[in-house]
């Protein structure tokens, strides 16, 4: 389980005093008992009676700081050229703070944070977002028959599920929309259209954007003629940002209700991320294949 230090990555030690101590050594002494490498914690300052920390990361994982204090400050205590008083003490404005919990309290907050996290997890996964996209959506030149579908077909598989609008021809627009899902706590949020070879097409760009290592897996492939076709074919992508997929399915109705009923499946099974692209692209291309024979 992984915590957000929430900027306050300073943690400090009262009652403690150097003498010609090697710095270096009481970082690296540190960084062991934190689990961490000596690049991700450093000694940031020194006075009379008080040495302070500074994790350079975000981050941390809980059961590798907390309770920790006791098996610091004896390292510390073997150090040469380090004091550390009867009073010392681990001290921080933030999550660090838990380091001063003794074995007892930190066994207790592990175990509710572990049944918390299950249960933000459990309530997330089941939370979903979808958009439509497209300038002939809003301007209601088509009907957008996707989104009620795949809202039907979520609902029926124990989402809760809400309709998000629908994003614009416009890679930062349909990002912004994605991101502001991402921060609502959806756990998945769902687009249609804007996944092909046109240059209004960006939903797959967007989700990129927002996960730089999100799967986009080919549907159909062909050579650009930059009149109509600008890119080299039409693909799909899945992307994921924390506990939250971020799914782009095809506009052509027949193809995002395959694209949807396969997603649910796949999901279903626990699918990670780039197989459950592969597995959704993979269908939308066999119903290809069956059309062109």
């Amino acid at each position: 389980m992984e915590w957000d230090l929430l900027e306050k990555t300073t943690f400090w030690i009262d009652d403690v005093n150097l003498k010609n101590a090697n710095l270096g050594e009481i970082a690296e002494k540190v960084a062991n008992v934190l689990n961490m490498t000596t690049k991700e914690i450093m000694v940031v300052d020194v006075r009379p009676g008080l040495l302070a920390f500074d994790i350079m990361k975000r981050k941390v994982k809980a059961e590798s700081v907390i309770g920790k204090e006791k098996e610091i400050l004896l390292r510390l205590s073997q150090i040469s050229g380090v004091e550390v008083g009867d009073n010392a003490a681990v001290h921080s404005e933030g999550i660090l703070g838990l380091i001063a919990l003794d074995s007892k309290e930190a066994k207790d907050v592990l175990e509710k944070s572990a049944g918390l996290t299950t249960q933000i997890k459990k309530a997330v996964s089941k939370r979903a977002k979808v958009f439509a996209s497209g300038a002939e959506v809003i301007a209601g030149k088509i009907e957008d028959t996707n989104s009620p579908y795949i809202i039907n077909a979520l609902k029926g598989s124990g989402y809760k599920v809400k309709f998000g609008g629908i994003l614009k021809d416009d890679v930062l627009a349909a990002a912004n929309g994605i991101e502001e899902a991402l921060e609502e706590g959806y756990g998945l949020i769902v687009t249609t259209g804007g996944v092909g070879a046109e240059d209004k097409d960006f939903s797959v760009e967007a989700i990129l954007r927002i996960d730089e290592e999100a799967c986009t897996p080919w549907i159909l492939k062909f050579k650009p003629d930059y009149h109509r076709h600008h890119k080299e074919g039409v693909r799909i992508g899945v992307g994921k940002v924390g506990m939250s997929y971020i799914v782009a399915l095809p506009g052509p109705h027949e193809e995002a209700k395959l694209g949807c009923d396969t997603l649910i499946k796949g999901i279903q099974k626990g699918l990670k991320k780039d197989l459950l692209a592969e597995t959704i692209a993979g269908a939308l291309r066999q119903r290809w294949r069956n059309k062109m024979k």
